[in-house]
């Protein structure tokens, strides 16, 4: 039985590919393995958001290719795409694969040329072909993968939506992952009932636009709204998060549902700021303003007052003004989110923004320390919000030797606390 090791690096969406990459390579006979000495093949999925993704991407591509005992790299998702012909070049053994529906058979393949190789002392590296890049657009169905099995993954990404149409002059994802599409309605629903069956309490709906899913088929769902509606009709999940939203889909429909005292909806968003000047706003080609977007929260909060909101936040980009800088800083203030990602600004080429004169590194620097200072506190006073209330706490790890229990709250808080009455799977209320 062949052996592959996967190292997956980026968002929630690259994380779900991965587990479904690993569920379809079982039902091939490939045996996973936790460490890439003990592999025959490694399959690295990328991402390439940042310079900093890009640089621990190839640092790894660098370490697997090195492995006597691996015959050959596989690298998919959002670098791949981007950078073929680069990344192919810089070892016999890798091997570019822009569409993930093909991992199972192009691995099969290897492996029975890895057979004869070991039989007649040929190094089948370099006579293999990466079909990929003849492959269908019927082959890219986003929706097509097997489940992955959860096993003690309590809380499970559920991929929905795929591709972005948005091209805000920092990112390169429209370009690495193109268009919108949809899984269709009927395929999530039987995706998160099999989910719930297995023991999942939590599925994380996740797309790289996830606002803009839409089945308009006759059994479709027209947005994420009408989506939870149905989940919430027709399975057995306990709970449903949104990875992440932007503010134009935060719509009266949806704050209806977060408002319902019974809601499958987490009291959880997160939605990407990025800014808080206009004037950056609109060089980002955000589409929105600092006033809306606080407008947007204020509607939140009179849905359901102790929403927990998260954001990210890109400190740094080109032209940003102390005042720019002044003016996130303020808005974070009035926001007070409950966790905030922050991302130094990482020039991607082929974007609008790569064209501009970029700040100094130690002034990105100072500024993202200074955030950071503020994000603390933030943070900080949304758990004291907390104090004296009763949460729901779905259990994801025990320690039977120190009798702790690990768990999230819908408010996404993540806790460990003294219990050993509970086991992995458990949903327990406790006072915060």
């Amino acid at each position: 039985m062949s052996r592959y090791f996967i190292k997956t690096f980026g968002c929630k969406v690259n994380q779900v590919e991965s587990d479904d990459l690993r569920a379809a390579l079982a039902q091939h006979g490939m045996q996973h393995v936790s460490d890439s000495t003990e592999a025959n093949f490694v399959i690295v999925n990328t991402c390439t958001v940042t310079g900093e993704a890009d640089r621990k991407v190839r640092k790894e591509l660098r370490k697997s290719a090195r492995l006597s005992n691996v015959s050959a790299v596989l690298v998919t998702g959002c670098l791949a795409n981007l950078n073929s012909d680069k990344l192919e070049s810089s070892d016999e053994k890798i091997k570019v694969v822009s569409d993930q529906a093909l991992i199972p058979d192009i691995l099969v393949d290897l492996s029975s040329n890895l057979s004869i190789a070991e039989d007649e002392g040929h190094d089948f590296a370099t006579d293999t072909q990466n079909p990929s890049k003849n492959s269908s657009p019927e082959q890219n169905d986003v929706s097509a993968s097997p489940i992955a099995t959860p096993q003690e993954r309590i809380r499970v990404p559920v991929k929905v939506q795929d591709g972005c149409e948005d091209f805000c002059s920092y990112c390169i994802v429209p370009f690495a992952r193109g268009g919108c599409s949809s899984v269709s309605a009927d395929k999530v629903i039987a995706k998160i009932q099999q989910l719930a069956e297995l023991g999942t309490k939590e599925a994380v709906l996740t797309g790289i636009n996830l606002g803009n899913y839409t089945d308009l088929s006759d059994s479709g769902c027209a947005n994420i709204p009408q989506l939870l509606r149905r989940i919430q009709i027709e399975t057995d999940m306990h709970r449903i998060r949104l990875s992440s939203i932007e503010p134009r889909h935060i719509t009266d429909e949806l704050l209806g549902i977060l408002a319902e005292e019974d809601s499958i909806l987490c009291e959880h968003l997160h939605i990407p700021l990025q800014s808080g000047s206009d004037y950056v706003l609109g060089d980002m080609n955000r589409n929105y303003t600092a006033a809306e977007f606080l407008k947007t929260v204020e509607k939140i909060r009179k849905a359901k007052a102790h929403t927990a909101i998260t954001t990210d936040i890109i400190v740094g980009y080109p032209n940003e003004s102390e005042e720019d800088f002044q003016a996130t800083l303020e808005l974070a203030q009035k926001v007070s989110f409950a966790k905030t990602h922050i991302f130094r600004y990482s020039s991607r080429e082929g974007t609008a923004a790569a064209k501009l004169k970029p700040l100094n590194p130690e002034l990105i620097k100072s500024r993202a320390q200074t955030l950071q200072k503020q994000a603390s506190l933030d943070a900080l006073r949304y758990q004291e919000s907390r104090v004296g209330q009763q949460l729901e706490l779905v259990i994801e790890s025990t320690d039977k030797k120190l009798s702790t229990i690990t768990g999230t709250t819908r408010e996404y808080l993540r806790l460990t606390l003294p219990s050993a009455k509970y086991e992995v799977g458990d949903l327990a209320l406790i006072e915060y």
